[in-house]
């Protein structure tokens, strides 16, 4: 017979074999904390399952509603009450560059009580949210009398400056990994200054350069740039260690990628790693530039957007462990954050409002997708930085942003403390909201005015695309990865009061449903070519088109302007004309030589709206060298007696009739 003690000690072993035992079998069912070194790893272990959703809660159908789908065929009930509207944002959460997916939206002839497959859910909104009016101011604020040490100051110690340098430059449409692509040019220095030392290519010669460039060059560098970027972002890295910055002027960035490409500067990551070869690093601290540049305005935004892509380089460069390049998204986007002025980014916001859906917000290489240097992409990453910074704008958003040890989506997840999807979510409903704000004259004053004038653009908020259930029983729409799509459902009060409406979508896609209430102070514009423009045998100097503004009373049509669109149209051919049109009557005309050409034809009011139609005249001329032109857009100002005002906006395709030459052939001259 065995003894009680030695029972108990028995009993105590297998006891703690049975705990042993349980820990590791939990440990090996648990998902381990995920390290560098293993989250791969972790990843591939975890099974996703299908959440187990509740039943839908009551909702507030007056504020923003989530619609959560499983599936990628949905059917939900929508209540038309008189005077209502909804808008329905589409967010592409998919995130491979180009991959546009299509959503189709139908109303279904049998109305049913439940939703199938979906459940609605108030959306979770911040407690303050920036406003229409805020979302564009120019750059983050900074204060000249802010102090901080010198950017690149001279060092007792520093490098001689060279009087020659050879710069490698990528100057082809190839392989960017190929040393074949690249050309070696000899640079002369021109001029210094305490921080900053100017080359130009060997090739061109000092007085062929603008008059006051290379003055105006170091004077905004000095007396302005260097210090606000290293105020706001971040000091620069002396990578060759003479303890100026460099800035190389070249005519060779106006016949980039074998000719096509003209740009003004740029700035290349690689060259401030030390540990990078030959010809893909200059091992130096610089700025490329085009030494056709001018000096003014335009040159001090071209200036604090480049200098902060070189600070960016610096920060992710610096110590014995250096971060990867940021994401072309994001490190374009502080960039443009970093602009005083609107010179560099009129033209994007305004392209990327157009047509928000055909936009890509997240990409991480640019040349590589075949975005480089996309307007509409550059205005996306532009308002969508702006917004982040203003959610909590006391938190010196570009100072956390340049130093954060991440990049991509999870660096603005940790930033602003939101996973991506909900914040492009709340992003995508601030967007729709600025739409209204735009197209709405503010008569209550309870909001402020939108930001009309943009540099040289007149801006309308992001377009939105009508769906007329009453007229039309479906409706599609393209949205590009990482891109939103805004469709209003509006009624006549011809349906019955709750529709069904069915959607077939796609895996990556996410829904909010916004209530909002059209009043008579909102604005629209329609435009269509006059009826010669469908024949070709038109000969007219001039292509007609017939714009219909239909406002409120008491309120007057004061400018119309048009606008040449394209994701890739130069900045100068992009340039918007704009026509005065409060000064017009039946017998009046504004004209220009190679202008555009207004003509009032009648205003009247219609079912308590003002009516205003005119002729507009686009000489044909207008329409050469822009081989890169995708649409035309008008864009009509109205104002208020208490000078509120309100934007409406239309988007055309080309007319069917070619442009036409004005002079005549010598064949034709001799008839």
């Amino acid at each position: 017979m065995l003894s009680r003690p030695y029972i108990t000690i028995t009993c105590l072993i297998t006891l703690i074999a049975l705990i042993i035992g349980w820990e590791l079998h939990s440990s090996k069912s648990d998902p381990e904390t995920a390290t560098p070194a293993n989250r791969r790893a972790v990843v591939k272990r975890v099974k996703v399952k299908k959440p187990v959703l509740q039943l839908s809660q009551p909702v507030d159908w007056n504020r923003p509603i989530n619609i959560t789908c499983l599936e990628t065929q949905l059917e939900f009930p929508l209540s038309f009450s008189p005077g209502d509207d909804y808008i329905l944002i589409v967010n592409n959460l998919d995130r491979s560059p180009r991959h546009t997916k299509t959503i189709r939206l139908s109303i279904q002839e049998t109305a049913g009580d439940q939703p199938e497959n979906c459940y609605f859910e108030n959306t979770q909104e911040p407690d303050s949210t920036p406003q229409a009016s805020s979302l564009l101011n120019a750059s983050i604020p900074y204060h000249s009398s802010d102090t901080g040490s010198l950017v690149n100051e001279p060092k007792s110690d520093a490098a001689p400056i060279e009087s020659v340098r050879y710069f490698y430059l990528f100057v082809t449409e190839g392989d960017l990994s190929d040393k074949k692509q690249y050309t070696r040019l000899k640079a002369r220095l021109i001029q210094q200054s305490p921080r900053v030392a100017i080359y130009l290519d060997d090739q061109q010669k000092p007085e062929e350069l603008a008059a006051g460039l290379v003055n105006d060059l170091i004077a905004q560098l000095e007396n302005q740039v260097l210090d606000k970027i290293e105020k706001e972002c971040g000091p620069l890295r002396d990578v060759d260690g003479n303890g100026r910055f460099t800035i190389f002027l070249t005519p060779w960035l106006s016949k980039l990628q074998g000719g096509k490409t003209t740009i003004n500067g740029f700035v290349r990551p690689s060259d401030f790693r030390d540990n990078v070869m030959e010809p893909f690093s200059n091992h130096c601290d610089m700025l490329y530039l085009n030494s056709a540049l001018k000096p003014g305005p335009q040159l001090l935004d071209l200036l604090s957007h480049e200098v902060t892509h070189a600070a960016v380089s610096s920060i992710r460069t610096t110590g014995t462990h250096s971060l990867p390049d940021e994401e072309d998204w994001l490190n374009e986007g502080i960039a443009h954050l970093m602009e005083p002025g609107y010179t560099n980014r009129d033209y994007r916001i305004s392209e990327f409002f157009r047509s928000p859906e055909s936009y890509p917000l997240v990409v991480s290489d640019y040349y590589r997708a075949q975005l480089w240097r996309n307007h509409g992409c550059r205005g996306a990453v532009n308002l969508f930085l702006n917004w982040c910074n203003q959610l909590k704008s006391d938190s010196r958003f570009a100072n956390r942003f340049t130093r954060h040890r991440l990049t991509g989506t999870a660096k603005i997840e940790h930033l602003t403390s939101t996973p991506f999807p909900e914040l492009f979510r709340l992003w995508s409903l601030d967007l729709a909201r600025q739409s209204q704000a735009y197209n709405t004259l503010n008569s209550t004053g309870n909001t402020p005015e939108p930001l009309i004038y943009c540099g040289r653009f007149v801006l309308a908020g992001p377009a939105i695309h009508d769906w007329n259930l009453s007229d039309q029983n479906h409706t599609s729409l393209k949205i590009a990865s990482t891109a939103s799509g805004f469709v209003r459902l509006k009624s006549k009060g011809q349906l019955p009061e709750k529709r069904m409406i069915k959607v077939q979508g796609f895996q990556s896609m996410q829904l909010t449903l916004l209530k909002i209430k059209p009043t008579s102070q909102q604005v629209s514009l329609e435009a269509e070519y006059a009826p010669s423009e469908n024949s070709v045998d038109s000969s007219s100097q001039f292509v007609e088109v017939q714009l219909r503004c239909s406002h409120p009373i008491n309120s007057k049509v004061e400018k119309i302007c048009l606008e040449f669109n394209g994701a890739y149209l130069s900045q100068l051919a992009r340039q918007p004309q704009k026509r005065d049109a409060t000064a017009l009557d039946d017998s009046d005309s504004i004209e220009q030589r190679s202008g555009l050409r207004l003509v009032l034809l009648n205003s009247e009011t219609q079912q308590n709206k003002q009516v205003t139609e005119f002729n507009a005249f686009i000489p044909r001329t207008s329409f050469e060298g822009k081989t890169n032109m995708e649409r035309l857009s008008w864009k009509a100002i109205v104002i208020s007696e208490i000078q509120q005002r309100g934007v409406a906006q239309v988007e055309m395709a080309f007319p069917s009739s070619p442009p036409r030459r004005i002079a005549k052939t010598v064949l034709d001259a001799a008839k």
